[in-house]
């Protein structure tokens, strides 16, 4: 069983906010690092967006650990994103040339286990581009991951981070695109066909954690409380969402049924601090915009 933890942490603050308030910040985010490493039995942690040094992050994770975390990889040119193994980083790497400032691509190669593909990514923002760009961005980055499948021989792959992208927005469930699905039925038909081309599926989890039906056995103040989204967005639109789903996992058919997807948490709490303001949404001042997401995969 590998356990992965996936958390854009916001960055930095605007440069106004009083340093006080900024080290308070990232004091206290240190310390929700620490206790959700400790809580969830974390191997691999995946971060974008971090406001504090990378150095400061792997003593702090590795404090009181038994099975320290290694470093993130020196020579990775992706400087949006970290990647934390609980094992030694030979067992984690580069896979090819399958690397670009906003992705990476690591192969996982643990004794005894099945190999997979990981991918990490920090797409384009909604805020800088347009739904045309992110579509298209999104058809080659899927070239990207198609050609690195070609290579390992096998489709045991991974997609998780900060998409930018919900699970409905064309750029997901495109074929051209990540045609990511919301069932395990249909992700288990393995792939589908547009205009004479083959398109393999990814199953989306993440469509299950949209709205009140499945939030409202735990609402809003219990500790098992999972809010309807990752972000929480306010504008004065006539169509707006408020809640996004913008950090997703995707997993190809060959590992569906090593994914319990009851397993798949948007984090709130780190067992000591709520990561939800007075209103339940993000805690953007004093913790991040963005929730973390936590899943298990059986291999």
């Amino acid at each position: 069983m590998l356990t992965f933890l996936f958390w854009n942490m916001g960055g930095e603050l605007p440069e106004i906010t009083p340093p006080r308030q900024v080290n308070e910040r990232k004091e206290r985010l240190r310390g929700i690092l620490a206790n959700l490493i400790h809580r969830h039995q974390v191997d691999l942690l995946l971060l974008a967006e971090w406001p504090i040094t990378q150095d400061e992050i792997l003593q702090t994770i590795n404090e009181h650990n038994q099975r320290p975390f290694d470093a993130p990889d020196p020579h990775s040119f992706c400087e949006r994103l970290a990647v934390y193994p609980r094992f030694s980083g030979r067992f984690l790497t580069l896979f090819g040339a399958s690397e670009s400032p906003r992705y990476t691509c690591r192969h996982v190669r643990l004794p005894a286990r099945q190999s997979v593909l990981l991918f990490v990514a920090h797409l384009g923002s909604k805020l800088f581009k347009s739904e045309e760009s992110q579509t298209l961005a999104v058809a080659q980055f899927s070239e990207v991951v198609r050609h690195a499948e070609r290579r390992a021989q096998h489709q045991r792959t991974i997609l998780v981070g900060d998409l930018n992208l919900n699970p409905f927005d064309t750029a997901m469930v495109g074929a051209e695109g990540l045609n990511a699905v919301m069932t395990k039925e249909l992700a288990l038909r393995g792939s589908r066909t547009v205009d004479a081309r083959e398109y393999p599926y990814f199953y989306n989890p993440m469509w299950s954690h949209f709205g009140d039906s499945t939030h409202e056995l735990y609402p809003p103040g219990d500790p098992n409380h999972e809010p309807p989204g990752t972000c929480y967005y306010p504008a004065a639109e006539s169509r707006w969402y408020y809640w996004s789903i913008l950090d997703q996992v995707l997993v190809r058919p060959e590992l569906v049924p090593l994914l319990n997807s009851r397993e798949v948490r948007i984090l709130v709490t780190d067992g000591t601090t709520s990561f939800l303001d007075r209103r339940g949404h993000p805690d953007r001042k004093n913790v991040s915009d963005h929730l973390p997401l936590f899943f298990r995969l059986n291999i």
